[in-house]
């Protein structure tokens, strides 16, 4: 339902050239399982933009936390170390 999205501003370089400083995201909250996509999510360190990908065969399941910007490094978090606040379902960029 459209009353569940939120809006959200996205601040730094690490998702660049995808979702630059600036941009506007719309997230759906509690967008179900976390397969793959963009999500805003908290990592332990802070909210934080990601391209995030379940890695296959972990117990616990694990997360691969990915930057679009090749200068910041992927990184792994166990799924029960995250919280996921929502999945990217739209974004928009002032031109």
């Amino acid at each position: 339902p459209a009353g569940g999205l939120k809006l959200l501003s996205v601040s730094g370089d690490s998702m660049s050239p995808t979702l630059e400083d600036g941009d506007m995201v719309m997230i759906e909250p509690g967008a179900g399982a976390v397969t793959t996509g963009y999500f805003i999510l908290d990592d332990g360190v802070g909210l934080v933009a990601k391209r995030v990908d379940t890695i296959p065969n972990t117990t616990p399941p694990h997360l691969r936390l990915s930057s679009d910007n090749p200068a910041y490094s992927n990184y792994q978090r166990r799924l029960d170390e995250v919280h996921i606040v929502g999945r990217v379902v739209w974004f928009a960029r002032n031109i």
